[in-house]
């Protein structure tokens, strides 16, 4: 009988705790932050470092802000200067919003059409970035389960492309109290 209670009493502490490949009750997530960290769980992600590294060697055609076009607008990666010169004249960056990236990605027409760049196959490296790395870890991820080989996340998204200085989130990656 005390082996039984024991036993209950785990069961239901783990319930309690949402253990569970990252799910709360019900099979859903607690928190974006959760869906966020699952979402990393599965994917590449790259430094600011290492980005810069790979625009210097030639190493990498497309890079894709999946921020909102506003936000784009204020600034990004791989930006001209006045004269427009790139400092990364390989690297193409465009803008593919993260409610559109699923849509978009496959579509030769919108890549020929709007971006005016030659759409990159599922085997190509690809570099995704957001403002700190949320949106571009469920992008990135998203674009795993359509079948593209080479996606990476930046770590710590725009922020910290700019100011390489700029604190981590301190987060911890367990949504569900199970490690």
């Amino acid at each position: 009988m005390k082996t039984l209670l024991i036993s209950l009493g785990i069961v239901i502490l783990l319930v309690l705790s949402g253990c569970g490949e990252g799910y709360s009750e019900g099979g859903y997530f607690a928190s974006t932050k959760e869906m966020v960290w699952e979402a990393q769980a599965g994917i590449d992600e790259i430094t600011h470092e290492e980005l810069r590294n790979l625009m210097e060697n030639e190493k990498l055609r497309v890079l894709i802000d999946v921020r909102e076009a506003g936000e784009f607008e204020e600034g990004f990666i791989n930006q001209p200067d006045e004269n427009y010169e790139y400092p990364y004249p390989e690297t193409f960056t465009v803008n593919i919003p993260r409610g559109l990236i699923e849509f978009k990605i496959g579509s030769e027409e919108y890549w020929n059409e709007t971006l005016w760049v030659d759409m990159p196959d599922k085997e190509e490296e690809i570099v995704l970035y957001c403002k700190t790395g949320g949106r571009s870890s469920l992008a990135a991820h998203s674009l795993l389960q359509l079948g593209y080989k080479n996606v990476k996340s930046l770590k710590g998204g725009y922020r910290k492309w700019l100011d390489p200085d700029a604190p981590e989130e301190e987060v911890s990656k367990s949504s569900g109290g199970c490690g």
